[in-house]
């Protein structure tokens, strides 16, 4: 009797053994910012553009000493000016870890004739396009897939989406922009396999969605509809909004990451990713948060 309690409690501590690996394995920690915004140009109230080097430099030193997964840029890498991404790729270049961009509108702040070279300098794959960590899947939106400025003035996309702005999106800020028809299908079709294999899913888009907001995508509603459908949705991160926002919907987090540019001292953090919650850990006027996962 005493042997079989021995090899009861034997078999008991090895079970707890395995389920706190394999618990220790679902977790993971990735870095985030948002609108780094870099430009050589004058600060502008809050805006210190010239101090957004400086800023990055210390948040990858940073990075570089956590076992991170990867690094998020929700978008606004720079302010204006092409050659600024230059500055701002060699920084993060030391990062030992990936970094995964999405395009924010001041992307295109630039010569016309180099706004289809923005994906490729930012070591992005295509516009939109998703990636998998520890078996989360990661969506990276374009919210500038129908916009006024996203796309080369002569391109045919350009003129479909001015025909766009001023029918069905009149009245819209035009420094904002919306996912397209094509992208909301592939999203879709992301969604719908995400679903049957019970995978978790994190969007990442420059703009906000949800809560009402005037930096919000044109079609927020839209896109807001569809992934309410899908319980495997557990967050939407976006930049955009430079005070940052919060709010929850059937299930969802909405997190407005605060601007890196917009402070004297920095914005980031760094967000723990397990299967029970997301705990943010904010440094300087980023807020920690702790978001349950259900």
């Amino acid at each position: 009797m005493q042997k079989y309690t021995v090899l009861l409690l034997i078999n008991f501590f090895l079970l707890l053994a395995n389920y706190s690996s394999a618990a220790a394995n679902d977790s993971f920690t990735l870095g985030v910012i948002a609108d780094c915004q870099y430009a050589e140009q004058a600060n502008k109230g809050t805006r210190y553009y010239t101090s957004c080097p400086d800023k990055l430099s210390t948040a990858v030193e940073q990075f570089n000493t956590l076992p991170l997964s990867g690094v998020l840029h929700l978008g606004d890498f720079i302010d204006r000016d092409f050659q600024n991404f230059t500055v701002l790729n060699t920084i993060s270049s030391v990062l030992n870890t990936p970094l995964y961009h999405v395009l924010g509108n001041h992307e295109f702040s630039i010569d016309d004739s180099l706004k289809m070279r923005v994906p490729e300098t930012l070591h992005m794959p295509a516009r939109y396009y998703s990636f998998e960590i520890n078996n989360w899947l990661f969506i990276a939106l374009d919210g500038n897939d129908v916009s006024t400025y996203g796309w080369p003035k002569t391109s045919k996309r350009h003129k479909r989406n001015i025909a766009l702005f001023n029918t069905k999106y009149k009245g819209h800020e035009d420094w904002n922009g919306a996912i397209g028809a094509k992208q909301l299908k592939w999203l879709e079709r992301k969604l719908n396999t995400a679903q049957t294999q019970k995978q978790p899913v994190v969007l990442l888009s420059h703009f906000p969605i949800y809560p009402e907001n005037n930096h919000n995508l044109w079609n927020a509603q839209e896109v807001l509809t569809l992934i309410s459908q899908y319980s495997t949705v557990k967050a939407w991160f976006n930049g955009h909004n430079h005070v940052g926002n919060y709010a929850q919907k059937d299930g969802v987090h909405f997190v407005t990451f605060h601007a890196m540019l917009d402070t004297d001292s920095t914005a980031f953090s760094t967000i723990e990713f397990s299967p029970n919650q997301l705990v943010i850990n904010g440094q300087g006027r980023q807020p920690s948060m702790v978001l349950p996962i259900n």
